[in-house]
């Protein structure tokens, strides 16, 4: 290979905060254009009440993302008393958001996506540190992948625990192989403590022990030394010091249980009693939607078919080839870049099927591995080799920006915007994120009310002003003149399941009939002309929100 004069020199930071701009600009709109989605509403609540001790309160979520997003909604005087009887965390969410501090909903959400995205420019700054120092090529490789990826640009402008928890992974996971490298309590510790916050990000995190039981492994075996002997490592030492910071962290976390709980109970132990909550609620089965169908039942290929769809045809075509250029040798990457991601993703494949995001901390290290592999390609490759890969990183970026500013429901640019519905759902397409936009359509097109079919979402339209109204009876023959329909997509393919009674409304005319128009990525609309009649029959249960 051919060495580079440039290599070896290091990126000013100047060049970070220009692609800073750029994720930032690109995450910013959603941030106010969004509205509340499915977990937000419970993440800052139980966040909010962290503070006042409350650990127990919908545990199988850790407290450290969600006490982080809530920490600003401290600054303002909120009503927080909610009745005694509201104990379950969706009420006790619904009544603080909505009914408690309606004027300040969205300034309270807004607070917590703005935390989001802090960590969310963190995760690129970790990049660049990883990669400023070598051939430039490298550098903007990563920082260009990271401000064009859509899911890590769609998660780090919601008030959800996605990016936090891939933050502390990466940085868990850089810190540890510094420990390798410099056997010592203070690296060792410094990485215990990483995956502790990490571990009280995501239960999903924990995976990081047996990481870094791997990489130590291969360390200990490693005969890249000068003398040919395998590397000795301190093993006993430093894992005791590891293992205090995970456990040191995770107790600070969890103290205010201890303090403020009537049981007073040792710190540790909400944490595994949250451990074993969400495994239970994972053995409940959640209903999945995968390719046309919807199911109790997990599926194996759920992951790697999200993850094709839901990554631009460029970063997986770049990811294969980087791992193809691995396996000939002709690309080497250090242990810990390869193993953190393939870890990572068998430990999630047994988990629900709700979307790509669950795959979000192996993204940083695939972003490492492609830079990495371009890199040390660029030298080798001739001017229309180098034109090519050009082009492709135009291409990444075009058709991230040609689905913004709401990323939530992106999909590769060989899917049809209406055959989104078919192959996923949830999290990868609707979230009620764009019930905002429905309402400022409504106004737009003229709609005096809407009769909505909805399910799920935090909210229904008539909280920005859009009067809407359930279906009847006399709906589901066909539609009646003068009205004006709305139905958002999850309502056909998991909706059933969760809410029998929406049943005839998914097998009804909406279904099957071409709409007027799309809103999002999760509204369809029917505008039927004619002049209203009355209609006597009775109200369905079609609006199920929340």
């Amino acid at each position: 290979m051919k060495s580079s004069n440039r290599a070896g020199k290091t990126l000013r930071i100047s060049w970070f905060l220009l692609f800073a701009l750029v994720f930032t600009a690109q995450v910013v709109p959603g941030i106010y254009e969004n509205s509340p989605t499915d977990d937000e509403p419970i993440e800052l609540t139980n966040g909010y009440f962290y503070w006042r001790g409350d650990v127990v309160t919908h545990n199988f979520h850790p407290p450290l993302p969600k006490m982080l997003q809530a920490l600003p909604l401290r600054l303002k005087k909120l009503e927080d008393s909610t009745p005694p009887s509201f104990t379950e965390n969706q009420l006790r969410a619904y009544h603080f958001l909505f009914v408690s501090n309606r004027k300040d909903f969205e300034w309270m959400t807004r607070c917590g996506r703005w935390v989001s995205l802090f960590f969310g420019i963190g995760i690129g700054l970790l990049l660049f540190f990883q990669t400023r120092r070598g051939n430039p090529v490298t550098a903007f490789a990563a920082l260009g992948l990271w401000s064009f990826h859509p899911t890590l640009l769609a998660y780090s402008g919601l008030a959800m625990a996605d990016i936090t928890v891939s933050f502390f992974v990466l940085a868990a996971v850089l810190v540890f192989q510094r420990h390798l490298e410099k056997p010592g309590p203070r690296w060792a510790l410094a990485a215990g403590s990483l995956a502790g916050l990490a571990a009280c990000s995501k239960f999903s995190a924990l995976a990081l022990v047996p990481i870094f039981a791997a990489l130590e492994v291969l360390q200990h075996f490693h005969k890249g030394n000068p003398g040919g002997n395998p590397v000795r490592i301190p093993w006993t030492t430093d894992w005791l010091y590891g293992t205090l910071g995970f456990f040191g962290v995770i107790s600070l976390i969890y103290l205010p249980g201890t303090l403020f709980q009537t049981e007073h109970r040792f710190p540790m132990v909400y944490f595994l009693r949250g451990l074993k909550n969400m495994a239970d609620y994972s053995d409940y089965h959640h209903p999945t939607y995968f390719l046309g169908r919807c199911s109790r039942q997990n599926h194996w290929l759920y992951f790697p078919v999200a993850f094709l769809l839901k990554n631009t045809i460029v970063f997986t075509l770049l990811v294969l080839i980087a791992v193809w250029e691995g396996l000939r040798k002709k690309t080497s990457y250090p242990a810990w870049m390869w193993v953190t991601p393939l870890a990572f993703s068998l430990a999630i494949l047994p988990v629900q099927n709700l979307g790509v995001r669950y795959l979000l901390p192996a993204v940083p290290f695939l972003i490492l591995m492609v830079s990495k592999a371009a890199g040390e390609g660029w030298e080798e490759r001739k001017r229309a080799g180098k034109l090519l890969v050009a082009g492709l990183f135009l291409w990444n970026a075009l058709s991230v920006l040609a689905n913004g500013p709401d990323l939530i429901g992106y999909f590769n640019d060989l899917v049809p915007a209406e055959k989104k519905v078919y192959y996923l759902a949830d999290s990868d397409l609707d979230m009620g994120q764009d019930v905002k936009r429905l309402a400022l359509w409504g106004r737009q097109r003229g709609w005096k009310q809407v009769k909505l079919a909805q399910f799920g979402g935090a909210l229904d339209p008539s909280f920005y002003g859009l009067a809407c109204v359930p279906w009847t009876r006399k709906d589901l023959s066909g539609p009646q003149p003068g009205q004006v329909y709305a139905v958002n997509v999850t309502l056909f393919q998991t909706g059933p399941v969760f809410s029998p009674e929406l049943l005839p409304i998914a097998r009804s005319w909406a279904s099957a009939t071409p709409p007027t128009g799309r809103v999002g990525d999760s509204w369809i609309y029917f505008e039927m002309p004619g002049k209203t009649v009355p209609d006597p029959s009775p109200s369905l249960s079609s609006i199920s929100i929340f």
